[in-house]
C-alpha cells in the first residue's frame, strides 16, 4: 500500500525536466528569463550609482525588497509553467495530468506578486517625496497614497495567503475546503484597484514638474522619464483582460494555456521595477556619456567679456539665498557700489551626482540673473567716480565676467 502511494506522489510531482516541451512554451521561459534579468540589471545600476554617490536611501531599500520577491518569484513561475504545460493545447495534455502541482506553484506566486508592485510603488512615492515635498498639498498627497498602498498590500497579501481554509486545499482536491473566497472576482478587483493606484502615482510627476520654471527640453524629459511607469500599467490593464478571458468565457473557444498571456504578470512587475529604476541612472549615464547625458547648455560656457557688457554688470542670486558682488569697474569706467557681503552657489550641475540635481532639501534651486546698468545723463560725476578715473592705476580686466577699466 506504501509503495502504490509513493508512486503516485512521483507521479504528480514529476520532475519538470522529465516534462516535455514545446517551442512556444520555450518562448514563454525566455519571456520570464529576459524580463528578470533586465530587472536585476537595472536594479543593480541603480544601486552601484546610489552607493557610489553615498546617496542610499528609503527608496532604495524598498526597491531592494521588490526585486527581492522578484527573483523569488522566478523559480515558481518557471515550475507553474512547466506544470502547467503551458505552451501546450488544452486538448494535448496527458490524460493522467494532475493539477496539484501546478495549483502549489500557483499558490506561491500569488503570495510573492503582489508586493512586489506595492513595495514599487512606495520606492517612487518615496523619491518624489524628496522632490517635491516642499509643497504641502503634495507632501501630504504622498502620504495618503502610501498609506493607501502599503495597507492594500497588506490586506491582499492576507488574502491571498487565507484565500482557502484550510492553506494546502488550495492545490490539494483530497481535503475538504471549509471556507473559499471567489477567486477570479478577486484577482481581477484587486488588480482594478493597483491599476488605480498605479495613475494616481503616474499623476505626481506631472504636479510636480509642470511648474517648474526651467526649460522646456529639460521638463519635458522629466516628466518621459517618468512616465516610462505607463509602460506597466499598459501591461497590467492587458493582464486583466486576460484574466477576464480566461475565468469567465469571454471569448468562446479561447485557450489561455496555448499562449503568452500568463506572462503578463512576469512582465508587469519586472517592467516596474525598471521604469521605477530609470531616474536614478541619469548621473550614472552623465558619468559614462557626458556629452550626451550633460546639463550644460554651451550658454554656461560662453564668455561674458562681449561688447554687450559694456554697460552692464552681471550677478547671479538664488531664492533661498542672496548673492556676492564684488567691487569691480565696467567698462566705461564707472565702479559698481560694494554690495551686502553674502553668499550665491550656481550650479549647472549635481556636485554629487545626485539626481534631485535641480532640487535643494529645501525646495527647488531658484535662481535670479541681475543686470546692473547706470544712465550718464543722470548721474553726477562724483557719483560715478568720474572724477576718480584719473587717479586710478588701470585694473586687470577679469575674463570671466568682462569687467575692468581702461
Amino acid at each position: 500500500m506504501e509503495l502504490v502511494a509513493q508512486r503516485a506522489v512521483e507521479a504528480r510531482w514529476a520532475n519538470v525536466e522529465d516534462l516535455p516541451s514545446t517551442p512556444l512554451q520555450k518562448v514563454i521561459m525566455a519571456i520570464l528569463f529576459l524580463f528578470t534579468l533586465t530587472a536585476f540589471l537595472t536594479y543593480a545600476l541603480r544601486m552601484y550609482s546610489k552607493w557610489t554617490s553615498k546617496q542610499i536611501g528609503l527608496d532604495d531599500w524598498f526597491m531592494t525588497a521588490a526585486m527581492f520577491f522578484s527573483m523569488a518569484l522566478l523559480a515558481p513561475t518557471y515550475m507553474f509553467f512547466k506544470y502547467y504545460y503551458a505552451g501546450f493545447p488544452t486538448a494535448a495534455l496527458p490524460a493522467d495530468w494532475d493539477p496539484a502541482p501546478m495549483l502549489f506553484w500557483n499558490w506561491i506566486m500569488q503570495v510573492l506578486y503582489n508586493p512586489i508592485l506595492a513595495l514599487v510603488k512606495s520606492s517612487i512615492l518615496v523619491f518624489l517625496l524628496r522632490l517635491g515635498g516642499h509643497k504641502r498639498g503634495v507632501r501630504w498627497t504622498i502620504y495618503a497614497l502610501n498609506t493607501i498602498n502599503l495597507a492594500t498590500m497588506v490586506a491582499i497579501f492576507l488574502v491571498v495567503l487565507f484565500q482557502t481554509l484550510p492553506i494546502n486545499a488550495f492545490w490539494d482536491s483530497t481535503i475538504p475546503k471549509q471556507r473559499e473566497i471567489d477567486g477570479p472576482l478577486f484577482y481581477i478587483v484587486s488588480a482594478i484597484i493597483t491599476i488605480i493606484t498605479d495613475f494616481f502615482v503616474l499623476a505626481i510627476p506631472f504636479w510636480i514638474f509642470l511648474g517648474l520654471k526651467m526649460r522646456m527640453a529639460a521638463k519635458i524629459g522629466l516628466i518621459v522619464v517618468f512616465l516610462a511607469g505607463g509602460v506597466s500599467i499598459i501591461v497590467a490593464i492587458l493582464r486583466v483582460h486576460e484574466l477576464r478571458k480566461k475565468f469567465y468565457n469571454i471569448t468562446p473557444g479561447y485557450d489561455p494555456r496555448d499562449g503568452i498571456g500568463d506572462t503578463y504578470s512576469a512582465i508587469e512587475v519586472n517592467l516596474s521595477i525598471i521604469a521605477a529604476c530609470v531616474p536614478a541612472l541619469r548621473p550614472l549615464f552623465r558619468k559614462w556619456m557626458p556629452g550626451m547625458f550633460s546639463n550644460k547648455s554651451s550658454a554656461d560656457n560662453a564668455g561674458y567679456n562681449s561688447s554687450q557688457y559694456g554697460r552692464y554688470g552681471a550677478g547671479t542670486g538664488n531664492g533661498t539665498g542672496t548673492g556676492r558682488l564684488n567691487r569691480n569697474t565696467v567698462g566705461n569706467g564707472f565702479p559698481l557700489k560694494d554690495m551686502r557681503s553674502t553668499h550665491t552657489e550656481i550650479r549647472g550641475h549635481s556636485p554629487d551626482g545626485s539626481e534631485e540635481e535641480i532640487m535643494t532639501y529645501n525646495g527647488i534651486i531658484k535662481t535670479t540673473n541681475v543686470h546692473v546698468s547706470y544712465d550718464d545723463s543722470v548721474m553726477t560725476d562724483k557719483d560715478s567716480g568720474r572724477e576718480q578715473l584719473n587717479s586710478e592705476k588701470p585694473v586687470r580686466r577679469n575674463s570671466k565676467f568682462g569687467v575692468g577699466s581702461k
